[in-house]
């Protein structure tokens, strides 16, 4: 029997020739009852895996927009969570955020499927771009915090850039005494914002994004005050340090706000004010 399968195998063009025509002289030969009885059964045979394979594949896609959209309402829900915790823990006269941004905006979740090849990571890939309706500018958050922005996009995927990068800048203010500065970053990523020296200022006190700059809405939480530095006589600012909130090394899901940069409008305008200022044009 081996031999038989052998020969077949070695010989398939010639075997599949020659079973093709017994296949026809047999059919031509039989009544129409056995004529779409061996049809029913060739076509079972030929295209069941096929079907089988395509409707794989449907299901699971469906399973992955399933799991994007779960992914989504458990953002949602957290989001609305820490708004909740923050209006309890709010002490009088604080400000709290307005709206929650996950209903204002809606957000859509990602992973992060590459980072920066270095020790230190300033960018990443996450695996969401244009088709997904990622747009350049749009900020990125996680459960914990700001983790930065989209800096390029494509139709699949999209970089991000974190806070911490050297040129990123941040409008953020002091959520007790609403004193605003702004987050900027060392080569090293360690994050400052210089405040004026007359704010009271303590060390665990928190920054949120202010939604001035036009990228980040406010109320966004960037980090703790980790290091305040001593005011001089005469000096009219002070440079604080932040710890984030978000722990970069251990992030793998973040969610990209669908947010358009508010400024995107009237960019033209600024351009054109900053040219006739050039040219000495009042």
């Amino acid at each position: 029997m081996y031999w038989i399968w052998q020969f077949i195998v070695e010989h398939r063009n010639v075997a599949s020739l020659t079973f093709t025509v017994l296949l026809s002289l047999f059919m031509i030969s039989a009544g129409e009852q056995k004529q779409q009885n061996i049809a029913r059964t060739l076509t079972l045979s030929i295209f069941s895996p096929a079907q089988l394979a395509v409707g794989s594949f449907y299901q699971f896609h469906n399973i992955l927009d399933e799991n994007k959209e779960l992914r989504e309402k458990i953002v949602r829900i957290e989001l609305e969570n820490a708004r909740i915790r923050k209006k309890l823990n709010a002490v009088s006269g604080a400000d709290e955020i307005s709206a929650d941004v996950s209903q204002i905006y809606g957000v859509i979740s990602a992973d992060i499927v590459a980072r920066e090849p270095s020790f230190f990571y300033r960018t990443a890939i996450i695996d969401v771009g244009a088709n997904q309706g990622i747009k350049n500018l749009m900020p990125v958050i996680s459960t914990d915090g700001v983790v930065g922005k989209v800096i390029s996009v494509l139709p699949f995927t999209s970089q991000i850039q974190m806070i911490y990068a050297p040129e990123e800048y941040v409008s953020v203010e002091h959520e007790k005494s609403g004193t605003m500065g702004i987050l900027s970053s060392k080569s090293d990523g360690t994050l400052f914002a210089d405040v004026r020296s007359i704010t009271i200022i303590e060390i665990g006190d928190t920054l949120t994004t202010t939604g001035l700059g036009g990228i980040y809405p406010a109320g966004l939480t960037v980090g703790v005050t980790q290091k305040i530095d001593i005011v001089k006589g005469g000096e009219i600012s002070k440079r604080i340090y932040i710890n984030p909130v978000v722990n970069f090394e251990k992030l793998r899901k973040v969610y990209v706000i669908k947010s358009e940069p508010k400024w995107e409008a009237i960019r033209d305008e600024i351009i054109q004010f900053d040219e006739n200022k050039k040219d000495g044009i009042n």
